[in-house]
């Protein structure tokens, strides 16, 4: 039982150690760091909303189409 968990304990170490870094595309490194620009969006009842307007809340964008 020792050996098992001696064992797993190694494996669980080298999944840890091997993990890579996640790469950034070179085409959003300008990005990285600044603020989004300032778009303005209609929701699904016409009215009208800004990024601006969610300043310092989470907001998600859900960019979708049926296409």
């Amino acid at each position: 039982m020792r050996f098992l968990f001696v064992g797993l304990a190694i494996w669980v170490a080298s999944v840890f150690l091997s993990a890579q870094t996640v790469q950034v595309p070179e085409a959003l490194k300008p990005y990285i760091g600044k603020p989004v620009p300032d778009a303005v969006m209609v929701d699904v009842d016409g009215k009208k909303h800004k990024i601006s307007d969610f300043k310092g809340k989470v907001l998600l964008l859900n960019f979708w189409s049926p296409h």
